[in-house]
């Protein structure tokens, strides 16, 4: 009787809180409002603040912080963080690029050998979580100085430059298609990848149910491990690819790239809508949840408002959206609760 009423409340809460979930709709709509509500403020503050170079701006900041949002939506869906995140990007990019400049023949190879390095990162970060029970703000907390101190060991003071680079990776970092910088499209596309990912094929939906419930998921037959183990790998993946992007859009490249981008990719998941308590959220919020942070430190810097200032309104920004994401969670928890009280009744 258990197993079956954990079973009915797994898929109970999956009905509720999936993706497709229509608190999860009130919310991306609530995100896409505050978003419109930016907008107007900032154009009244700084008029220039509407221009199209300054739109471009927005966009190729809030693209890096996407794509790295994408893979962190991955592991908070399961109900933990990866604050290596930044270390990640750092140390593949810095590695890759380095070693692509001294073997001409690897240059047309950086792309999947750094998607392949940040999965092996991330595939370190699911071990230390999914078997060697690690809390994973711990264990992603010493992961992110252990890559970086691998990376500056590495480095030693030097820089890779740009003119090391691959020639096609520099082209791509200043393309532009119709009239939008490149980044922004291979954003799209990946944030769109990801989501049909989770929305239509069986992991994405398993990843959903482990965060739902994990005890019920155990129940239902889930592999925990592979699911947690799946999430960081896919995380470090989509952040070894980032890194590279960010590398060859930097130019020159030193052991601290990317240093600090943690908590910003964290701060558009949570404003994103995602729950960090994970099972409820998409990466579609997560995506706007970028765009809105960007939005808010490019707005915040043409009214001329000190760094302090800028920190200190994105951290009240975290602060509500983990506030409303209580308040939805704790909605759902009940009609979760009357729902399997109903079909065990039944």
């Amino acid at each position: 009787m258990t197993t079956s009423a954990n079973s009915s409340s797994l898929l109970a809460r999956l009905r509720l809180s999936g993706s497709g979930g229509a608190a999860l709709r009130v919310r991306f709509i609530g995100v896409l409002a505050f978003q419109l509500l930016l907008v107007i403020v900032f154009t009244t503050l700084a008029p220039r603040f509407l221009s199209w170079d300054n739109a471009q701006s927005i966009l190729f900041t809030a693209a890096i912080l996407a794509m790295a949002a994408a893979g962190q939506t991955l592991v908070v869906l399961t109900g933990n963080l990866d604050l290596s995140v930044g270390s990640i990007m750092g140390l593949v990019a810095y590695v890759v690029f380095d070693v692509s400049s001294q073997a001409q023949w690897l240059m047309a190879f950086t792309v999947p050998v750094a998607i392949a390095l940040g999965a092996l990162l991330g595939l370190i970060n699911g071990v230390l979580v999914a078997y060697l029970k690690i809390p994973s703000m711990v264990a992603t907390l010493g992961t992110l100085s252990v890559y970086r101190g691998l990376v500056s060991f590495y480095a030693n003071a030097m820089e890779v430059t740009s003119g090391e680079l691959p020639r096609w990776m520099r082209d791509v970092a200043t393309t532009r298609w119709l009239g939008v910088s490149s980044y922004v499209w291979i954003a799209l596309v990946l944030v769109i990848v990801v989501g049909l990912a989770l929305s239509r094929l069986p992991w994405g939906r398993k990843l959903y149910a482990y965060g739902s419930n994990p005890r019920a998921a155990y129940y239902y037959g889930l592999n925990e491990n592979g699911i947690l183990v799946g999430a960081y790998v896919g995380a470090g993946a989509i952040a070894g690819l980032v890194g590279l992007l960010l590398g060859a859009q930097v130019g020159n490249i030193n052991s601290l790239l990317a240093f600090g981008i943690e908590m910003q990719v964290l701060a558009a998941v949570v404003i994103g809508g995602v729950s960090i308590w994970g099972g409820s959220g998409s990466v579609y919020g997560a995506a706007l949840g970028a765009i809105v942070l960007a939005t808010i430190n490019n707005g915040l810097v043409l009214v001329g408002v000190q760094e302090f200032y800028r920190l200190l309104f994105q951290g009240l920004a975290i602060v509500a959206a983990v506030a409303v994401d209580a308040l939805v969670q704790k909605r759902v928890l009940t009609a979760t609760r009357r729902r399997v009280i109903l079909e065990v009744a039944a």
